[in-house]
């Protein structure tokens, strides 16, 4: 029996052995859990110009899909999706509502309220967009309480940058990892040697 050996042939064989390797790897990968960590990471920025903290979170969507349903309490039957045309309808009002109930943060003595400014949603990873009412800002206290996916991981780690303005009009940051057993992050923008974590 002759052997087909035209391009076509040679090309159909190859995405044979192609698409054979793919079933193998997705069956194998099937077992295996990808998402074995728990990260989320916060970044909250004083803005001079609006006098207000401009605040950026990326999370996994699939936790960020968990943590909505257990929050809100719904039943499997609710179809929570993010990011396309068939997003579940109150995505916006019911992620606002979790951030407000697990993201504090104070600033000069005074409890911020954040405004939903949106979201952007990827493959994996979740972008949200809060906005503060103004505050001053210059030399602030900061105290963040971070405790997104706690009761969704045991292991849940919150990264948290902040970046303010000194007494002297210079640039100030902060990096903190909260989890569990640290929820809270104190720092002192003016005198950066005092930063304190506390729970």
């Amino acid at each position: 029996m002759k052997a087909f050996t035209t391009p076509w042939h040679r090309l159909v064989k190859r995405l044979g052995v192609v698409t054979g390797a793919w079933i193998a790897l997705v069956t194998a990968l099937s077992f295996v859990d990808l998402h074995d960590f728990h990260f989320s990471r916060t970044d909250m920025r004083w803005n001079p110009q609006t006098q207000t903290v401009q605040t950026t979170l990326r999370v996994f969507t699939d936790d960020l899909e968990l943590a909505l349903r257990n929050h809100h309490g719904l039943g499997e039957e609710v179809k929570i999706w993010l990011g396309d045309d068939k997003e579940w309808p109150s995505a916006d009002e019911a992620i606002s509502a979790w951030l407000d109930a697990n993201l504090n943060l104070s600033l000069a003595d005074s409890t911020l309220a954040w405004t939903w400014v949106g979201k952007e949603i990827e493959l994996d990873v979740s972008y949200l967009y809060l906005e503060s009412s103004p505050v001053p800002g210059h030399g602030a206290t900061w105290r963040v309480t971070n405790r997104l996916f706690f009761h969704e991981f045991a292991d849940q780690v919150n990264e948290v940058y902040l970046q303010g303005i000194n007494k002297t009009g210079l640039a100030a940051e902060r990096r903190e990892m909260l989890n569990w057993e640290l929820p809270t992050l104190v720092w002192k923008s003016v005198n950066p040697e005092t930063d304190a974590t506390d729970d």
